[in-house]
């Protein structure tokens, strides 16, 4: 993990700042993909506004991936990642989201990343182990309550 954390405090500003720049292309590639391969994620047909709350969703999902991904990147804080990712988990899970999905909105953010910012080879393998991060953090089970 300390190659990760040099990683950070070198390049993360200047890898968060190219991301941002492709930001656009990436979230609309990681929404297509969503909206392809899981095409009844997040739909809800006793909601007045399901197609719209659906769509929202497939928006605004990879948006708030590349936002997080700015704040670990630019705090140098992949602790940050761990706690959003458990909050995120449990309050998308009662919207109709799987976990498969969280992990491949993931895997496609990452992938996107690395086909469409202009980012060296050292700064590929530094985002292969941060998306591994959130793939990890991705795995979290909420505590059972007990009776």
């Amino acid at each position: 993990m300390r190659a990760l954390e040099d990683w950070l405090i070198n390049s993360g500003n200047r890898v968060a700042t190219e991301l941002d720049r492709r930001s656009d292309v990436i979230c609309k590639t990681v929404s297509q993909q969503l909206e392809r391969n899981f095409v009844q994620m997040g739909y809800n047909p006793e909601r007045i506004d399901a197609v719209q709350f659906q769509q929202k969703m497939f928006l605004e999902s990879p948006r708030r991936m590349h936002r997080l991904v700015q704040t670990a990147l630019r705090l140098r804080a992949v602790e940050i990642i761990d706690r959003e990712c458990k909050w995120a988990l449990n309050a998308v899970l009662m919207h109709g989201v799987e976990r498969h999905q969280m992990h491949a909105m993931a895997r496609w953010y990452f992938e996107a990343s690395r086909t469409f910012a202009t980012i060296d080879s050292a700064d590929r393998r530094s985002l292969d182990i941060l998306e591994h991060v959130f793939l990890h953090a991705l795995e979290y089970k909420s505590p059972t309550p007990r009776a």
